[in-house]
């Protein structure tokens, strides 16, 4: 059952211009917690619908940080209903409902990995899809939501709207990546669903999705016998930067991450760097300080 104040909640995510992702994930998270609580309406939710959620979840064996999101789809769904429609006296998550995390690197692939992976890859749309990611940093949301005037082919530069944190970005070409989507330019076929760059090759009067994306990742992975993600193209895009010495503020930048903190990570994954950083500093510190 959905109760109809998810109904409204959503209405005021759209209203305040959240992703369209987003709003659907936090109502699927929704329908999963109502669905736990025995048809209790929502004046009837206390903590202890809240534990009993978590220890749902636990026993699903669901990681710590999907648990997380999904109560933080909560969080903001009965913050909506305490302040937005003054139903509910108080939030009945807490703070201490939150499972703590731990700070995982994120995982890059090695110049071998990455070898292997795109010889998989003989489909020009599938390398072109997969080169963003690796060449440009893209999220995967972002690669099937890129649409034709979005490319800037004598700037050699790609127009990002509204991708993560609502906040639009300029992204450039490299050579390998501008050459593939030239490719992809002129086999695109007629009758292709709306105005998007790449297409779904099985259903074309249907847009390109995630998910299909993600399973195309898995296979090609699997045949070259990595673990790979498209995630983890984008932080090999990040990481590879670092070592070659971009700061830390352009890879925010080219990322699109709302807080440098989050680009910060990427320095602890820099050991080349970090190591070349230091062996021309200390040369420079051990002329000037003989001891």
């Amino acid at each position: 059952m959905r109760p109809e104040e998810i109904e409204q909640f959503c209405a005021h995510l759209r209203s305040r211009n959240y992703a369209a992702n987003t709003i659907t994930n936090y109502a699927l998270d929704l329908q999963l917690f109502f669905a736990t609580c025995e048809n209790k309406g929502v004046a009837q939710i206390t903590w202890r619908e809240i534990d009993h959620f978590i220890a749902h979840q636990h026993q699903q064996k669901l990681a710590a940080t999907t648990i997380n999101r999904r109560l933080n789809a909560l969080k903001r769904f009965f913050d909506f209903l305490v302040v937005e429609r003054e139903q509910l006296p108080g939030n009945p998550l807490k703070p201490s409902h939150y499972l703590r995390l731990g700070k995982p690197l994120p995982k890059k692939l090695s110049q071998e990995q990455v070898t292997r992976l795109f010889t998989q890859i003989e489909n020009r749309q599938d390398r072109a899809i997969f080169l963003l990611m690796l060449r440009c940093g893209l999220r995967v949301s972002e690669v099937a939501q890129l649409k034709m005037a979005d490319i800037d082919w004598d700037q050699k530069a790609l127009l990002i709207e509204q991708g993560k944190g609502r906040k639009d970005r300029r992204v450039y070409l490299s050579v390998d990546a501008l050459e593939s989507l030239r490719e992809c330019q002129q086999q695109r076929p007629a009758g292709v669903f709306g105005n998007g760059f790449f297409w779904n090759q099985k259903r074309r009067n249907q847009p390109l999705s995630l998910k299909a994306i993600q399973k195309k990742m898995e296979r090609y992975a699997k045949a070259a016998n990595i673990e790979a993600s498209c995630h983890s193209l984008r932080h090999t895009f990040a990481s590879n930067l670092l070592e070659e010495g971009a700061q830390i503020i352009s890879i925010k930048e080219f990322l699109g991450h709302s807080s440098i903190t989050a680009s910060e990570r990427y320095a602890r994954l820099s050991n080349q760097h970090v190591k070349q950083t230091y062996l021309e500093t200390i040369k420079k510190v051990i002329a000037k300080t003989k001891v």
